[in-house]
Protein backbone atom coordinates (compact mmCIF):
# COMPACT_ATOMS: atom_id res chain seq x y z
CA UNK A 1 0.00 0.00 0.00
CA UNK A 2 2.76 2.10 0.73
CA UNK A 3 3.98 2.23 -2.87
CA UNK A 4 0.67 2.93 -4.48
CA UNK A 5 0.19 5.62 -1.69
CA UNK A 6 3.61 7.08 -3.56
CA UNK A 7 2.00 6.33 -6.78
CA UNK A 8 -0.84 8.16 -6.10
CA UNK A 9 0.37 11.29 -4.65
CA UNK A 10 2.74 11.38 -7.95
CA UNK A 11 -0.01 11.14 -10.49
CA UNK A 12 -2.94 13.33 -11.33
CA UNK A 13 -6.14 12.09 -9.62
CA UNK A 14 -7.31 9.76 -6.81
CA UNK A 15 -5.93 5.78 -7.58
CA UNK A 16 -8.74 4.74 -5.83
CA UNK A 17 -11.89 7.63 -7.48
CA UNK A 18 -12.75 8.01 -3.76
CA UNK A 19 -13.53 4.46 -2.93
CA UNK A 20 -12.47 2.67 0.43
CA UNK A 21 -9.67 0.74 -0.42
CA UNK A 22 -7.73 -1.04 2.11
CA UNK A 23 -4.50 -3.78 1.58
CA UNK A 24 -1.30 -5.32 2.88
CA UNK A 25 1.71 -6.90 1.16
CA UNK A 26 5.22 -6.84 0.59
CA UNK A 27 6.67 -5.50 -2.17
CA UNK A 28 10.14 -6.67 -4.25
CA UNK A 29 11.98 -4.39 -6.73
CA UNK A 30 10.26 -5.92 -9.78
CA UNK A 31 6.77 -5.49 -8.31
CA UNK A 32 5.60 -8.81 -6.72
CA UNK A 33 3.32 -8.75 -3.94
CA UNK A 34 4.66 -10.88 -1.21
CA UNK A 35 2.78 -12.53 2.00
CA UNK A 36 2.86 -10.63 5.75
CA UNK A 37 1.65 -11.34 9.05
CA UNK A 38 -1.77 -11.09 10.31
CA UNK A 39 -4.06 -11.08 7.82
CA UNK A 40 -7.45 -11.55 9.56
CA UNK A 41 -6.90 -9.25 11.49
CA UNK A 42 -5.82 -6.88 8.88
CA UNK A 43 -8.98 -7.56 6.98
CA UNK A 44 -11.24 -6.98 9.86
CA UNK A 45 -9.60 -3.82 11.09
CA UNK A 46 -10.07 -2.74 7.60
CA UNK A 47 -13.79 -2.95 7.34
CA UNK A 48 -14.06 -1.27 10.65
CA UNK A 49 -12.59 1.40 9.67
CA UNK A 50 -14.92 1.40 6.83
CA UNK A 51 -13.13 -0.32 3.81
CA UNK A 52 -15.00 -1.76 0.94
CA UNK A 53 -12.39 -3.52 -0.88
CA UNK A 54 -8.74 -4.85 0.14
CA UNK A 55 -5.75 -5.63 -1.95
CA UNK A 56 -4.56 -9.20 -0.49
CA UNK A 57 -1.07 -10.83 -1.49
CA UNK A 58 -1.75 -14.20 -3.62
CA UNK A 59 0.22 -15.94 -1.29
CA UNK A 60 -1.67 -15.00 2.17
CA UNK A 61 -4.78 -16.44 -0.03
CA UNK A 62 -4.72 -19.44 2.22
CA UNK A 63 -5.18 -17.55 5.43
CA UNK A 64 -7.80 -15.37 4.05
CA UNK A 65 -10.41 -17.62 2.48
CA UNK A 66 -13.26 -18.32 4.48
CA UNK A 67 -12.09 -14.96 6.46
CA UNK A 68 -13.87 -11.97 5.12
CA UNK A 69 -15.70 -10.01 6.92
CA UNK A 70 -19.23 -9.32 5.83
CA UNK A 71 -19.34 -6.09 3.56
CA UNK A 72 -15.55 -6.58 2.17
CA UNK A 73 -14.63 -7.83 -1.27
CA UNK A 74 -11.23 -8.98 -1.32
CA UNK A 75 -9.07 -8.75 -4.18
CA UNK A 76 -5.88 -11.15 -4.92
CA UNK A 77 -3.08 -9.42 -6.41
CA UNK A 78 0.22 -11.01 -6.93
CA UNK A 79 1.85 -7.72 -8.53
CA UNK A 80 2.23 -3.92 -8.11
CA UNK A 81 0.82 -3.92 -11.60
CA UNK A 82 -2.15 -6.48 -11.04
CA UNK A 83 -3.09 -3.84 -8.01
CA UNK A 84 -3.21 -0.82 -10.01
CA UNK A 85 -5.32 -2.03 -12.60
CA UNK A 86 -7.80 -3.62 -9.90
CA UNK A 87 -7.61 0.06 -8.15
CA UNK A 88 -8.82 1.00 -11.88
CA UNK A 89 -11.39 -1.17 -11.97
CA UNK A 90 -12.66 -0.31 -8.29
CA UNK A 91 -12.24 3.70 -9.02
CA UNK A 92 -13.73 3.70 -12.74
CA UNK A 93 -16.79 1.27 -10.41
CA UNK A 94 -16.07 -1.50 -12.86
CA UNK A 95 -17.20 -5.13 -12.76
CA UNK A 96 -15.24 -6.07 -9.55
CA UNK A 97 -16.53 -9.37 -9.39
CA UNK A 98 -14.33 -10.28 -12.58
CA UNK A 99 -11.29 -9.36 -10.92
CA UNK A 100 -9.09 -12.32 -8.94
CA UNK A 101 -10.14 -13.01 -5.32
CA UNK A 102 -8.82 -15.77 -2.91
CA UNK A 103 -10.76 -18.78 -3.62
CA UNK A 104 -10.68 -22.68 -1.79
CA UNK A 105 -8.14 -23.99 -4.38
CA UNK A 106 -5.70 -21.79 -2.50
CA UNK A 107 -6.07 -23.02 0.54
CA UNK A 108 -3.00 -25.54 1.74
CA UNK A 109 -3.56 -28.35 2.62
Amino acid sequence: MFALGIIDTLTPGALNGGKQVAGTGTITGDGTVGPIGGIRQKLYGARAAGADYFLAPGSNCDEVYGHVPSGLTVVRTDSLKQSLDALKVIADGGDVSALPTCTAADVKK
